[in-house]
């Protein structure tokens, strides 16, 4: 699809040393109309915020950039740099705990990527820590969290989280302004993803003066695929192509593209997951040749050219509804994930329409939302209907 000048220039910065290695194209897009506070706008809620202050400011003229942009993407750098130097002191901490109680520990998204894969700790923004043990060692982490101040918080059980997120209720310290998820897996049964097998495959990486557990490439790449495909494709998909992107040129010359595609093939999430990734080379690495045994016959060309909607035309999210429903085998899994979508949780309801989520309210919301869908976004849905069904 054709990219606005301010969605160009994003996807150009998004990529380390982009300038560097690509002064004429990225001068050729600053010599253009650039509505910059929607590039700054789409760079904080795509959480590339950092990626773009780094690219930015390493050019010679920045006559062509406003100051007060710079200015707003250094805060926005500076701000993550402290706050992650504040998470991973708290994960050394966390790890230390564990070590002690001998629990097996691998970190997750990005707790395993700012410090390793993208080499700038400010670079990755990362809202929580994510974390994963063994289940037979859930109930000793919960006690190691307890004895280390934090306290488990959310609104739902603990079965629920496990049925619904793969991890513990979130752990939530009582002083310090840190979210910690445990998690046991990283996706449900019926997507064929064996998480047991992670523990001998995951390595060693240094963090401060000690070393952590980080999932081998083939598992973090697949991981952080499974992670953008159930995530909300409208917030932060250029964070998740991203990590992916930098993840797997960081590891280029370690990962065993034959045994990542043969755990693909075992999986249930294969054309997602292809889809996800033709969206990397295209966008980020067209020359990257890690994946140069990728084509359109691995992937899901509706699902690509959805995706690419929603993340680029912010007025599509309701695309979004319907994203996950393209990689169901069946017309009733589809149909399930569209309802759960279009009716949520009680809980999600009183946040989207500020009322009490045990109000009588809520169920008069329950009647009135298909229509406010239909009337706000019905055209947007039959241009979908009709370009699934010209494609």
């Amino acid at each position: 699809m054709n990219l606005s000048n301010e969605n160009a220039l994003l996807i150009l910065c998004a990529r380390q040393g982009s300038y560097r290695d690509n002064p004429e194209k990225i001068n050729s897009l600053l010599a253009l109309q650039i509505k910059w506070d929607e590039l700054l706008s789409a760079a904080v809620s795509q959480g590339i915020a950092p990626l773009v202050y780094k690219n930015l400011k390493d050019i010679p003229e920045k006559t062509s950039v406003p100051d007060e942009v710079i200015g707003k993407l250094r805060i926005v750098y500076q701000g993550n740099v402290a706050r992650n130097m504040y998470l991973y002191s708290e994960l050394e901490r966390i790890l230390q705990a564990f070590h002690e109680e001998k629990i097996d520990v691998i970190t997750l998204k990005g707790a395993a990527l700012a410090g390793t894969v993208y080499g700038d700790i400010g670079l990755r923004i990362m809202s929580d820590i994510d974390l994963l043990v063994r289940p037979e060692c859930l109930a000793r982490a919960k006690e190691v969290m307890s004895d280390l101040a934090y306290f488990a918080g959310g609104t739902k059980t603990e079965g629920w989280y496990k049925e619904k997120h793969f991890h513990l209720p979130p752990f939530i310290h009582k002083e310090k302004q840190i979210i910690v998820e445990i998690h046991w897996n990283v996706a449900g049964d019926s997507l064929g993803i064996n998480v047991d097998r992670w523990w001998g495959r995951a390595r060693k990486t240094r963090l401060g003066e000690g070393w952590v557990l980080i999932p081998s490439p083939e598992d973090m790449i697949l991981h952080l695929c499974i992670s953008l495909y159930h995530g909300n494709y409208n917030k932060a998909a250029l964070r998740g192509l991203c990590d992916i992107f930098y993840t797997i040129r960081y590891f280029s010359e370690e990962t065993d593209w034959k045994l990542f595609r043969e755990l693909i093939e075992q999986s249930k999430i294969a054309r997602p997951v292809y889809s996800i990734l033709f969206l990397v080379r295209k966008y980020f690495d067209s020359s990257n040749q890690a994946l140069s045994w990728l084509d359109h016959v691995h992937t899901d060309i509706k699902f690509t050219a959805m995706a690419e909607k929603i993340i680029f035309i912010p007025e599509n999210e309701y695309y979004s509804l319907f994203m996950k429903s393209l990689a169901a085998d069946t017309k009733w899994e589809k149909t399930k994930i569209i309802f759960a979508d279009i009716f949520p949780s009680q809980e999600k309801m009183s946040k989207r329409y500020s009322i009490r989520a045990d109000s009588a309210k809520v169920y008069i919301y329950y009647a009135y939302r298909p229509i406010e869908l239909t009337v706000k976004y019905g055209r947007s849905l039959l241009k979908m209907f009709c370009f699934r069904n010209s494609t």
